[in-house]
């Protein structure tokens, strides 16, 4: 029988079935924890199409058997998802001079990216370019973790800006910014889990943040990021309990970020073409004559970036719903 919404003609407003996913998808990136506990990942099947990445963290797969560890593997794929070994696995290797066997047997086992990081111990550069060579060699794509497990070790800004640098210039799938599962007094985040700005806006003012995933084990945290980098943020150390509270946050379904939150679309022209772009995404919906006194650039350069906009398919021109007689501007 067909629903009321057919009868009616009209969309249902309920999902019939999960959307479509590109993966791997490039930004709008969930990366989860997996701590071996509380869920299996046939749990995850209604939300795989939210998650990209599921770090089975620490040193937790030396806990499995090599077939657990094959099955649960498995189970993600089976899903869509991919699986990476955590930091501090890669580390307890190193310190073992066992690298090359994990990198081989992680990826006979069926992990897709190896996680390098020296949050504990210290590895020089020539060693993370050479782990980064030989996972590839094997098959592994890569991620760097930028950051320092000890509160009372931390790197300076000028030293993280460097060390994310350096990874970017290998080009792994990305670099994640360390935050530890506590999310407090580590990298970004202060010893009360407050997100430092500063810090934030210098790293993403040096490097473009769709390369980067900012690691967020906190659900105040991810809210905070999404609205001042917006909706796609790529977003690590996700608890199992959080991806759907993040994935509503993500599409505007939840108070804190309902109409608020900035697309990472690519807006091409000059500088005042992007702040007008910037204005209707904050204003949403304005005629050319707010855009001048916004923005107090001269009427024919809010003309200029207003057609360049609508050329780009960023900007749709319509008739105001508040005063018929005013055209106003609006992301398409």
């Amino acid at each position: 029988m067909a629903d009321s919404a057919q009868k009616r003609g009209g969309a249902p407003f309920f999902p019939a079935q999960a959307g479509r996913v590109e993966r791997p998808r490039s930004v709008g990136i969930t990366h989860v924890l997996d701590r071996l506990h509380g869920f299996s990942p046939e749990e995850l099947r209604p939300l795989a199409a939210y998650v990209d990445i599921v770090k089975i963290g620490w040193g937790l797969p030396l806990l499995l058997t090599r077939d657990d560890l094959k099955r649960r593997i498995r189970a993600y794929h089976d899903i869509g998802v991919e699986v990476s070994t955590g930091g501090t696995l890669l580390e307890y290797a190193v310190t073992r001079d066992r690298t090359g066997p994990l990198i081989t047997e992680a990826r006979e086992l069926g992990f897709d990216l190896l996680e390098i990081s020296d949050g504990i111990i210290e590895l020089s550069r020539d060693q993370i370019e050479r782990i980064d060579a030989d996972a590839r060699r094997h098959g592994l794509d890569v991620l760097i973790e930028v950051g320092k497990k000890n509160p009372q070790n931390q790197l300076s800004l000028r030293e993280t800006l460097d060390r994310v640098g350096h990874a970017l210039s290998l080009e792994p799938r990305k670099v994640i910014l360390e935050s530890r599962e506590s999310g407090r007094g580590v990298g970004i985040y202060d010893g009360e889990g407050a997100i430092k700005w500063d810090w934030v806006r210098s790293i993403v003012a040096d490097y473009p943040p769709e390369r980067l995933i900012f690691e967020a084990p906190l659900e105040s945290q991810q809210v905070a990021l999404l609205r001042e980098l917006g909706a796609e943020t790529n977003l690590g150390n996700v608890a199992i309990s959080s991806v759907a509270p993040l994935a509503s946050e993500r599409l505007g379904l939840r108070g804190d970020t309902f109409g608020t939150l900035r697309t990472s679309r690519t807006v091409k022209g000059p500088p005042a073409t992007k702040f007008l772009y910037f204005l209707l995404e904050t204003y949403r919906g304005l005629d050319q004559s707010e855009l001048v006194r916004l923005s107090r650039l001269p009427r024919r350069t809010v003309q200029s970036g207003l057609e360049s906009l609508r050329k780009q398919g960023l900007v749709r021109e319509g008739i105001s719903l508040v005063d018929s007689r005013r055209r106003e501007y609006r992301l398409a």
